[in-house]
């Protein structure tokens, strides 16, 4: 995936899943993922889980936060992102946002201060990347904290205890 300017059209989940895994590999401090059920044909695979873990191990600084509306289909369906959540939870942290009123659904991907792919709620192929806008990432980023701040440590996400 190059990272050339600003992209629209892009259909979702492929090659929606090409521009996701290009921004969490090209990250250097830290990945910021909102989406309502943390899609699997999206975001549950091993070459996503393989770049994120790189990024969680790269120092104390990175971090990866990921925010979802529903925890039910990652938990009954099992997730290798939640499976990385468990392995890494000082760096890789899920918490989930039932209902805020500045947050409709959308699927946004955040990378360090430059980088975003954003999906419309509701929408099919009208996905945007903008591999290299500060502006357009700073307003995502924005909207990301404050979600975040909102949203709770949901207990069904926690690691079974045997």
């Amino acid at each position: 995936m190059s990272n050339e300017g600003f992209v629209a059209g892009i259909e979702y989940p492929r090659p929606f899943n090409e521009y996701v895994l290009s921004l969490c590999e090209s990250a250097s401090r830290y990945i910021c993922l909102l989406s309502p059920q943390l899609d699997h044909s999206v975001f549950n695979s091993a070459d996503l889980v393989d770049a994120l873990s790189a990024l969680a191990r790269r120092s104390r600084q990175t971090q990866v936060r990921i925010l979802i509306s529903d925890p039910r289909a990652i938990v009954g369906r099992g997730h290798q992102l939640l499976l990385l959540a468990h392995r890494l939870p000082s760096t890789v942290r899920i918490r989930t946002l039932s209902d805020h009123p500045d947050w409709k659904g959308s699927t946004v991907v955040i990378r360090d201060t430059s980088g975003v792919l954003y999906k419309p709620a509701g929408s099919g192929n009208d996905a945007f990347y903008e591999p290299d806008s500060r502006a357009s990432t700073r307003r995502h980023l924005e909207l990301f904290e404050e979600l975040w701040r909102c949203s709770i440590e949901n207990p069904e996400l926690r690691p079974l205890s045997i």
